[in-house]
């Protein structure tokens, strides 16, 4: 195998099979369309604050059992945008960050 065994090993210690098994009799198509609602909502947020979906994004998925995921993905410079954002909200809720 040429020293990929580190690798090997790195890769399975970490796969999740909650993240990719699925099971029989669950309706994932109705969980993953949940979350896509919320995600455009999020991602259309995200945009009219300024933030350019090429750096950070939400994307819907399920959970192992079927329910609605969203999950926030971007480069650091989409990070630091939302970090802006939430102390601007923070600032005109009057809490102090």
């Amino acid at each position: 195998m040429g020293g990929d065994d580190d690798f090997t090993d790195a890769l399975a210690a970490d796969l999740d099979p909650d993240t990719w098994v699925w099971l029989p009799g669950v309706d994932y198509a109705a969980g993953w369309r949940a979350a896509r609602r919320t995600a455009d909502e999020l991602n259309g947020l995200l945009a009219l604050c300024g933030v350019e979906r090429s750096t950070l994004r939400a994307i819907a998925d399920t959970d192992a059992l079927g329910g609605p995921v969203v999950r926030l993905e971007g480069l650091a410079e989409g990070w630091l945008s939302l970090e802006e954002l939430l102390c601007l909200a923070a600032h005109a809720r009057g809490d102090s960050a």
